[in-house]
């Protein structure tokens, strides 16, 4: 690869919000790599410690993988630069984690593609830079306004709205790779009254209840209401 790229720096996913935010500061980064053992999990970064964790009023003892984005996009170490190009503008986000094999070995972001750009680069990720100046976003996609969020909240819904869930509610968790199955559970437990991530989701692969914040590669499945009207 002719883009340079970072070293990552990673944490298992019962590494508590507060250790993940210290590990920042220490290492001068935005993200880290979520690992179980040597396997890629998720990423968590800067905003998602904000966003989905402060702003959420969840406690510092909380493990990153109730923050984190899972099913993480990667590519090879070998990819070229119109390969890394193509990548940052079909999904749309900010880094992307390198492999070699099974192994991660470096994380590269838009901020790393940028210093290095030519004529080519910025003709493919051009519209995707503007967007991210106006409308900056973190791993799982945009956040919603803040004003849109509240009158969110004041208007009652009989239904849940995009990105919410119910208790029941089926949760699918689809892999990038074909030797991989997607992950399914239930939801058991939900925040607040709109049903607003995280949830606690009991997973029916290992039967562990963990907290799940909703990325790019999760499905809500609602469960039927008896007695709802069609």
């Amino acid at each position: 690869m002719t883009i340079p790229y970072q070293v990552p720096v990673t944490v298992s996913p019962a590494t508590t919000l507060a250790d993940a935010a210290r590990l920042m500061d220490r290492a001068g980064v935005g993200a880290l790599l979520v690992l179980d053992g040597e396997r890629l999990v998720g990423i968590v970064t800067d905003r998602d410690l904000v966003l989905r964790a402060v702003a959420r009023g969840m406690p510092r003892d909380a493990r990153v993988d109730a923050v984190m984005t899972s099913g993480v996009v990667t590519l090879p170490v070998t990819a070229e630069r119109a390969e890394v190009v193509r990548a940052f503008q079909t999904h749309s986000v900010r880094r992307l984690p390198l492999v070699a094999g099974a192994e991660v070995v470096g994380l590269i972001s838009l901020d790393d593609l940028l210093a290095e750009a030519v004529p080519e680069d910025l003709r493919g990720i051009g519209a995707l830079v503007v967007n991210e100046a106006h409308h900056p976003r973190h791993e799982a996609g945009l956040p919603v306004p803040a004003a849109k969020a509240e009158r969110k909240a004041r208007t009652a819904r009989t239904e849940p709205g995009p990105g919410q869930a119910r208790v029941g509610d089926q949760i699918v968790v689809h892999r990038h790779t074909q030797d991989e199955p997607d992950r399914d559970g239930e939801v058991v437990e939900v925040s607040g009254p709109f049903g607003n991530p995280p949830f606690r989701v009991r997973w029916s692969d290992d039967g562990k209840v963990t907290f799940f914040y909703p990325g790019s590669d999760a499905e809500i499945r609602h469960l039927a209401r008896v007695g709802r009207h069609t």
